[in-house]
């Protein structure tokens, strides 16, 4: 699985060195990485439902399942998004004095970068 608690170290590192604090959108005492493995699990088991429901074709319970499939959609949005803010703040923020990427820029080789 992905090591998005990583990030959170990675990224709060990063601003202390730049000098960016306050407040921000990752919570810092949330295990990002067991937030995201029980909403794709619960996610799993609802679309497990679903799957059931449609060949039944029992419309109430497809409309339960979905409701919740809206739920812990949100809350994966909601989860990526506060990632994505953090990265941002840090990133691209007045607060940080992170350089501007040069035109042509190559990661160097030394980094065995391998882009996917």
């Amino acid at each position: 699985m992905m090591a998005l608690n990583e990030v959170k170290g990675l990224v709060s590192s990063l601003a202390d060195s730049q000098g960016v604090s306050g407040e921000w959108s990752i919570n810092g005492d949330v295990n990002i990485d067991e937030e995201l493995s029980k909403y794709l699990a619960n996610f799993k088991i609802e679309l497990e439902l679903l799957s059931k429901a449609v060949g039944e074709n029992d419309l109430i319970t497809a409309k339960c399942a979905l409701v919740m499939m809206r739920l812990y959609s949100l809350n994966l949005s909601n989860l990526f998004l506060d990632i994505f803010e953090d990265i941002e703040r840090v990133g691209w923020s007045k607060e940080g004095a992170l350089p501007n990427v040069p035109e042509g820029y190559q990661i160097p080789d030394s980094y065995n970068y391998k882009k996917k």
